[in-house]
């Protein structure tokens, strides 16, 4: 798994198109996940450190709002090794560790973390404040198969918290696609699954080798240690 989460704080010092925010519609982020966006909305990919981020940005002249979809984990990587959550513990365990490396990146105070849940997936909401104890910042994250989902709401000095809430909830789950949150294996399974991977190659090479010994006695006429 990527353990560098990726947080690119341009909220408020990006540049970024202005918005009006009337006349808002659905746009498809991927097959996964859908938001309402302004007509001139911004959409991106990027490749940092190796880690893929999609995200799309928009400012008005009271906000400014980014989602980001950060790969998690390599799309090649075998599943019987997978570090993703395997269940809720190993769920919120990963979240923390999220929550952890934002507050470190995110220049405002955290005020509070709550779990929340959107059609039957689990996910983080944090809430951040100004040294004047003022509201300036949410977000909130959901682990969907090998992404993370964060969305962010900034503003220094027009917070609305009713606009938030409608930006946030305006997110849809295509819950027609498969979708997990516990695609891991848990750490016994992957050091079992790699030792008994590594006792079968280690047959196969002693076979080879025992084959290859008898191969060259039997042409050199020399009898198999074998039968000696």
């Amino acid at each position: 798994m990527k353990k560098l989460f990726i947080l690119c704080f341009v909220l408020i010092t990006g540049t970024i198109t202005s918005q009006n925010s009337d006349d808002m519609f659905s746009h498809k982020i991927d097959d996964l996940v859908s938001l309402d966006v302004p007509k001139d909305f911004i959409e991106l990919d990027t490749l940092v450190d190796g880690v893929k981020i999609h995200e799309i940005r928009f400012k008005t002249n009271s906000y400014s709002f980014i989602l980001q979809r950060v790969l998690f984990e390599n799309e090649d990587q075998k599943e019987s090794l997978s570090k993703l959550p395997y269940d809720y513990a190993s769920l919120i365990d990963e979240y923390d560790r999220v929550v952890a490396r934002m507050r470190y990146r995110v220049p405002y105070f955290l005020k509070s973390k709550t779990l929340v849940e959107k059609q039957g997936f689990t996910g983080y909401n944090l809430k951040f404040a100004n040294d004047l104890e003022t509201p300036t910042y949410e977000a909130e994250f959901y682990l969907l198969n090998k992404n993370l989902y964060t969305l962010f709401y900034a503003s220094d000095t027009q917070f609305d918290a009713d606009v938030k809430t409608k930006l946030f909830n305006s997110i849809k789950i295509n819950t027609n696609k498969d979708i997990s949150q516990y695609l891991g294996k848990p750490p016994k399974y992957r050091i079992g699954y790699v030792i008994a991977t590594y006792f079968f190659l280690s047959l196969i090479v002693v076979a080879i080798i025992i084959y290859s010994i008898k191969i060259y006695r039997k042409k050199s006429g020399k009898s198999s240690i074998f039968h000696e």
